[in-house]
């Protein structure tokens, strides 16, 4: 019984480099979904500098590992994509694109304090740039 379908990587005929940028958003959310389920305070402390002694801190601390827990899945599907299925490379970085465009609005939109820049945001904005490169660059070539 097979549970993974064959490997597609022949079907794919863009450039390489497009992939390597697929490769660095999955490196990104494997490192950071790491980061926040195993640091004992997800990160909100350590990196964010935000104070969890108060109610509700430690759901905090939960939320973010349960949040590093879906960032670790997804970046393991994306790996996934790049080893054996580089033919669906330029929808995930759709998909990579359209996510950190959320959270850049997100950021934006939600009220916070002013004083203090999101954690992550500078980083969305750079993998958001190199997958519109990307999915631009294998449009390029497929013409």
């Amino acid at each position: 019984m097979r549970f993974l379908p064959p490997i597609s990587n022949e079907q794919y005929h863009g450039p390489i480099w497009v992939c390597g940028a697929l490769a660095l958003v999955a490196l990104h959310a494997i490192g950071s979904g790491l980061v926040q389920v195993l640091l004992p305070d997800s990160g909100l402390i350590s990196l964010a500098g935000l104070s969890i002694f108060h109610e509700g801190g430690l759901q905090m601390v939960a939320l973010a590992a349960q949040a590093g827990a879906t960032q670790l899945a997804w970046g393991l599907a994306l790996v996934f994509i790049v080893l054996r299925h580089r033919n669906l490379t330029v929808l995930f970085l759709l998909l990579a694109a359209f996510e950190k465009l959320l959270i850049i609005l997100s950021g934006l939109i939600k009220p916070t304090n002013g004083a203090m820049e999101l954690p992550g945001n500078d980083a969305a904005l750079a993998l958001l740039a190199v997958c519109l490169l990307a999915i631009f660059g294998a449009r390029a070539t497929s013409n």
